[in-house]
C-alpha cells in the first residue's frame, strides 16, 4: 500500500497490473450459483416462517458421546470372538474403499483433463489408509477421494478459451493444477465449527436438493 501510494503521488511511469474491467455476469453467477441458491432458499424459509427440519450443528467441540474420550480403545468389553468375526466386514469395507478411492483417482487423472503433473495412486491410497486408521482410533468418520467432490473440484479449475465463434463451444485448455484450493476447502471446513449459530438456519431439504444437483451435474459426460 505504501509503494502504491508513492507511485500515485509521484505519478511514476511504471507498468501496472492489468485487471479486466468487464465482468462476465453469467460466469460469475455460475461460479457462485450453489451459494446463491442456498442463501435464497434460506431467506425464503425465514421470510415465510416454514416449519422445515434444520441442520443440526453441535455448539461445542467435544466427542459426540459423553461416556468416552477422544480415543476409542479397540479392546473393550466385547467377547473375544467379535475380534475374529470383524475380519469379514473389514475385508468387504477394504474392497469398497479401494474401489471408491481408485475409481475417483482414475476419473480425475484421465487424459481428457490434460493434467501435466503425474498421479500417485499408491501414495494416495497409503495416506488414505493411515488417516483412516487414525480416524478409527478416534471414532471419526472415514473419508476417501469422493467421486462427486473430486469431479466438481476439477470442473471448477478448468480453463477454457475466451474467444470463440458465435454458437461455438469454448475450447478446453486444461486444468489449473495447484494445491491451494484443496487446502483452503478443508481449512474452511474445519473453521465451520465456529459457524454453528449461522448454519443451524439452513433447512435440510435445501441441502438435499443442492447435493442432488451437484451429483447429477458433475457426472455429466462421465462414462
Amino acid at each position: 500500500m505504501v509503494f502504491c501510494g508513492l507511485d500515485g503521488l509521484l505519478e511514476l511511469d511504471t507498468p501496472k497490473l492489468h485487471v479486466p474491467t468487464e465482468l462476465k455476469m453469467r460466469k460469475l453467477i455460475s461460479d457462485f450459483a450453489i451459494f446463491m441458491s442456498i442463501m435464497s432458499f434460506v431467506g425464503l424459509d425465514m421470510l415465510m416462517g416454514l416449519d422445515t427440519p434444520k441442520l443440526i450443528v453441535p455448539t461445542e467441540f467435544k466427542p459426540t458421546r459423553s461416556d468416552r474420550g477422544w480415543f476409542v480403545l479397540p479392546f473393550g468389553k466385547n467377547p473375544w470372538w467379535w475380534y475374529l468375526a470383524s475380519f469379514v466386514p473389514a475385508l468387504l469395507v477394504t474392497i469398497l474403499i479401494f474401489m471408491d478411492q481408485q475409481i475417483s483417482a482414475v476419473i480425475v487423472n484421465r487424459k481428457e483433463n490434460k493434467l501435466k503433473k503425474g498421479c500417485g495412486y499408491h501414495l494416495d491410497l497409503f495416506w488414505v489408509g493411515v488417516l483412516m486408521a487414525v480416524c478409527s482410533f478416534m471414532g471419526l468418520p472415514w473419508y476417501v477421494a469422493a467421486t462427486v467432490i473430486s469431479i466438481a473440484h476439477i470442473d471448477s479449475l478448468k480453463m477454457e478459451s475466451e474467444c470463440s465463434a458465435p454458437g461455438e463451444q469454448p475450447q478446453f485448455l486444461g486444468v489449473r493444477e495447484q494445491r491451494l484450493t484443496g487446502i483452503l476447502v478443508f481449512v474452511l471446513t474445519g473453521l465451520s465449527v465456529f459457524l454453528a449459530p449461522v448454519l443451524q438456519y439452513i433447512p435440510m431439504p435445501v441441502l438435499y436438493g443442492v447435493f442432488l444437483y451437484m451429483g447429477v451435474a458433475s457426472l455429466s459426460g462421465i462414462q
